[in-house]
């Protein structure tokens, strides 16, 4: 074995390091989690430290510190050894390794890493001693952030040219496309590249074994028109591209200084935005994180699962915050994740309150309440005549969410909670219930199903749902699903989509990702979602199945048209049907 993995691995507790990822507890001589490579309630996932490996009893994968940073990450073995090396702090001095008969080198995703670490470092650099960051000083400054924070964070900024980053990679021998991949520049109408930050304030998004692999930025306020072309506006936020590196709905924003703190707390904390994240751990509440520049995803929920049983959200309070906390409850409570809703009005943000006292944040964290409870309270502080017509109008929009609840007794006790609320017996609540139809639920009225199965699902909903899922599977279908004939309304944005190849979840409207979001937990049910082998062999298996389906409807229509032909006495057009029904099902 190469002397440079025996060092890594000498260097390196894999309790400490798997507990990076999974909330472990002792079990004797060993220590047990829930195992992240399949779904299970009851640990049988054991880490021996004296042979420093793992072994999972339910689904049979196994390895040592290594093996478990490649299933985790995604990564082939160098590249997860180049990760674990940084964290031991050895330096590989080779751009290869030899691990038994077998050598592994350095890739693509390897230049893509270090692409995004040069770029942290310059930004970062530039923020604390450029003169032409000064302003963006004076901003972080004007924001109540410290020093401290800043250093923590390394909160950098790109500087108002169109070049600077690509000029300097390009000096470090990286190219042009790299500097594309990575998500840190991009290629114009014209084909000319520029960097993706210009004049902006740059926040490093990091994985959860704290290496950078994305940015989010922010605009510095009252900036002007930063576009060759005169584009009147920049948008407030722009985020790196997806890469091999990162992926949007599997990344959590703080959760690599956070989850130490999650996990001695048991509770989760999911605010909107980034400031909001540094506001609170400069504030000294470290169990904060933010999606990664995306709304709230079930791949999300379920890592941020992996280490507290609790999970509050906080979201703004304005009308585009509350549409947001809704979707994340629908998809929570679906996905059997207990969730308490933090308000912080009349603050707007996690932020605002820190910044008027900390006291209001703390007091915002013991008033959580349970979710659904807030969004009933919601709706009925805004009917205060609570006539039947405002009864009616909250119990069809907040019935359609229960009945989506996976857990019967979290069902039970929010029909409880409506009850007493629009002053409704429970048994009408019931009886409304079983008439209500579930979020995305199809026109189909469920017989004696307590809870959405495949069964109660097509093929070609469960195919809508597992690309909303998991949109890089998009390139793998052939896309003659990209314009299928008789579309329902309702699908028309995502196969829009799913056309252009890129799905833009921020341009759906929030009734239809509630519909989408409710088609993915059927269609990732069954799946693995940490093993892309498994998603891709589902996304195969729907794309034969609906296209079979499609073949077979294809021919009804052609018997039913052949038979009115013969009735007709059309010899002409039965000859003409004949021809085409016999090319079909060749």
């Amino acid at each position: 074995m190469n002397d440079q993995v025996q060092e890594v691995k000498d260097r390196l507790d894999i309790v400490e390091v798997i507990s990076t990822y999974l909330t472990v507890k002792k079990a004797g001589v060993n220590y047990k989690a829930n195992c992240p490579f399949h779904s299970e309630k009851t640990p049988s996932f054991m880490i021996n430290p004296e042979r420093q490996s793992f072994k999972c009893f339910g689904c049979a994968e196994g390895g040592d510190v290594i093996t478990f940073v490649e299933k985790m990450e995604g990564l082939d073995f160098f590249n997860a050894l180049k990760l674990l090396a940084e964290k031991a702090g050895v330096e590989l001095k080779t751009k290869s390794v030899k691990f038994g008969d077998q050598e592994f080198k350095s890739d693509q995703k390897t230049r893509i890493f270090e692409i995004n670490e040069w770029a942290k470092k310059v930004y970062h650099k530039i923020l604390l001693d450029h003169p032409k960051a000064e302003k963006a000083r004076e901003y972080l400054k004007k924001r109540g952030m410290s020093q401290k924070t800043i250093e923590s964070f390394e909160i950098g900024y790109a500087p108002q040219s169109w070049d600077f980053l690509l000029r300097f990679l390009l000096s470090k021998k990286y190219t042009e496309k790299e500097a594309i991949e990575a998500g840190v520049a991009i290629r114009g109408d014209r084909g000319k590249a520029y960097d993706r930050f210009r004049g902006r304030i740059i926040f490093p998004i990091n994985n959860i074994m704290g290496t950078t692999v994305a940015f989010t930025s922010r605009i510095l306020e009252d900036d002007g028109p930063s576009t060759p072309l005169g584009v009147n506006k920049q948008a407030k936020y722009i985020n790196s591209a997806e890469s091999s590196i990162y992926t949007k709905g599997k990344t959590i924003y703080g959760l690599d200084k956070a989850k130490t703190h999650i996990k001695e707390s048991d509770l989760a904390i999911l605010v909107e935005g980034n400031m909001d994240v540094i506001a609170c751990h400069q504030a000294g509440f470290k169990n904060i994180v933010a999606t990664s520049g995306t709304a709230l995803t079930l791949d999300q929920l379920k890592i941020l699962s992996r280490y507290a049983s609790e999970m509050a959200l906080c979201f703004d309070t304005d009308e585009a915050g509350q549409t947001a906390m809704k979707r994340a409850v629908r998809l929570a409570l679906a996905n059997d994740v207990t969730t308490k809703i933090i308000t912080t009005a009349p603050f707007k943000d996690a932020d605002e309150a820190i910044k008027a006292d900390p006291k209001n944040w703390e007091k915002a964290v013991e008033g959580a309440k349970p979710s659904l409870e807030y969004w009933v309270d919601l709706l009925v502080a805004k009917s205060p005549q609570m006539t039947i017509a405002d009864r009616k109008k909250i119990a069809r929009e907040i019935l359609p969410v229960v009945k989506n609840i996976f857990s019967e007794i979290e069902k039970e006790h929010y029909i409880k909670y409506l009850s007493e609320k629009i002053s409704v017996s429970e048994q009408s609540l019931l009886a409304a219930l079983e008439k209500a139809k579930s979020d995305g639920e199809s026109q189909q009225k469920q017989k004696g199903v307590s809870k959405p199965t495949h069964e109660n699902y097509s093929s070609f909903e469960r195919l809508v749902g597992l690309l909303w899922a998991e949109p890089k599977l998009i390139g793998e279908t052939g896309l003659e699903i990209a314009s299928p004939k008789n579309l329902e309304p309702k699908y028309l944005p995502i196969f829009e989509m799913i056309g252009k190849k890129q799905i833009e979840r921020e341009k759906i409207k929030p009734e239809l990702a509630a519909l989408y979001d409710q088609l993915a937990i059927i269609a990732l049910s069954n799946i693995n979602t940490e093993d892309d082998e498994s998603a891709r062999t589902e996304l195969h298996y729907l794309l034969g199945r609906w296209r079979s389906e499609q073949k077979e409807d294809l021919k009804e229509n052609f018997a039913r048209k052949i038979k009115e032909a013969e009735s007709r006495g059309d010899k002409e057009d039965l000859k003409k049907l004949l021809s085409e029904f016999s090319t079909l099902i060749k």
